[in-house]
């Protein structure tokens, strides 16, 4: 049941469009955050003033949600009550979501291993280039240094994403992504690296939509 909020401090209700993620709930501490089945998002409760309101406001904003509509209302207007299936957060419990550090962090390292797979499959194929130069074939000029850097941009995310801004991540993230998607294309051949390299161009595609979506007000 929905507190009475103290005498003359309005009473809102926030409907936003689609759901918000749990890590973001603290954000709109004092407010009961209701998940709706029809794919909305449902804040009541207490807004002092209209400095606070233009506080709420420029979260939703900075969040990247629709504002559906903002009402004031009498707390005798306001159904405490919500349909079973509905998903309650209430923002003064501990809620626990996956920071999206994480995520990519984990998304990266996964990304990495599959290209370390890949290049241990090849040594299998006595057709890889890899076996070749395994064979003593010598590798073009700058091989080497091309190998090493692929593998350090492949791996230098799992790092940045934690020590950069989710604005400058985005940028960093596509620019990565795009020059590893190029090298995993035309590093190999054959149906086995076929499977690795969609897996991995799935997974990186992944990132980069997945960092493009994070908002956060650090940044």
């Amino acid at each position: 049941m929905i507190d009475k909020p103290p005498q003359n401090i309005p009473f809102y209700e926030i409907r936003l469009k689609g759901h918000l993620d749990a890590q973001w709930a603290a954000w709109f501490d004092g407010l009961t955050i209701t998940l709706e089945e029809d794919g909305d998002t449902f804040l009541t409760g207490p807004v002092v003033d209209q400095a606070a309101m233009h506080g709420l406001l420029k979260k939703v904003r900075d969040l990247g949600m629709t504002l559906i509509s903002v009402n004031q209302v009498q707390i005798n207007e306001t159904n405490p009550y919500r349909p079973k299936k509905e998903k309650n957060m209430n923002t003064n419990k501990s809620i626990i979501g996956i920071d999206p550090r994480v995520k990519l962090s984990l998304l990266w390292i996964f990304v990495v291993l599959l290209m370390v797979y890949a290049d241990i499959v090849s040594l299998l194929d006595p057709t890889s280039p890899i076996r070749e130069v395994m064979a003593g074939a010598p590798l073009p000029a700058g091989g080497l240094l091309a190998g090493a850097i692929l593998m350090i941009a492949s791996i230098s995310p799992v790092l940045l994403s934690w020590v950069l801004s989710y604005k400058v991540n985005r940028w960093v993230t596509v620019i990565i992504g795009a020059y590893m998607i190029v090298h995993i294309v035309i590093g190999g051949h054959g149906l086995y690296y076929v499977l690795f390299e969609t897996v991995e161009v799935a997974c990186i595609l992944l990132i980069i939509w997945l960092t493009w979506k994070w908002r956060t007000l650090d940044g």
